[in-house]
């Protein structure tokens, strides 16, 4: 299985195939970075000077990670199907594959090579819906354009 599952993506608005991450989960790390760096400035300025220094660092390092995350969700452009990593054209992409264990799911693709890559990891009915609208936009982009006789 090629990347890793990931809990933080959702479907974004729109008829389009994009998965965007979730508010709760940007909110969180932006929380993280803000309370690192203040914390961080605090040991600085209380006379701490190495532990305000290296608290800072972890701050950077959050945002950097948050930056990251955000980059890394996917996108259905043109006939390919993209994340910051990986561009899959639309023609390799054999099936999108779901497993259910619980009230938990994941969502996977298969290319036309037998590789799986991992798509998301969640709530059933949520990864269910991710499924059906990369399923749905991979069949529209497989159609064949149809001549404007008009």
């Amino acid at each position: 299985m090629r990347g890793t599952f990931r809990r933080d993506l959702e479907l974004a608005p729109g008829p389009e195939f994009r998965l965007t991450r979730r508010r709760s989960a940007r909110a969180f790390s932006a929380l993280l970075a803000v309370a690192a760096a203040g914390w961080g400035v605090f040991d600085f300025f209380i006379g701490h000077q190495v532990i305000g220094i290296a608290t800072a660092v972890l701050a950077v390092a959050f945002v950097v990670q948050l930056v990251q995350a955000e980059l890394s969700g996917w996108s259905f452009e043109g006939a390919e199907l993209r994340s910051h990593r990986l561009r899959l054209p639309a023609g390799e992409i054999d099936g999108v594959h779901v497993a259910f264990s619980g009230k938990t799911a994941r969502a996977w693709i298969e290319t036309r090579g037998g590789e799986q890559v991992a798509l998301v990891e969640g709530d059933e009915q949520d990864v269910r819906r991710i499924a059906d609208r990369l399923s749905g936009t991979l069949r529209l982009a497989s159609m064949p354009a149809r001549a404007n006789l008009n």
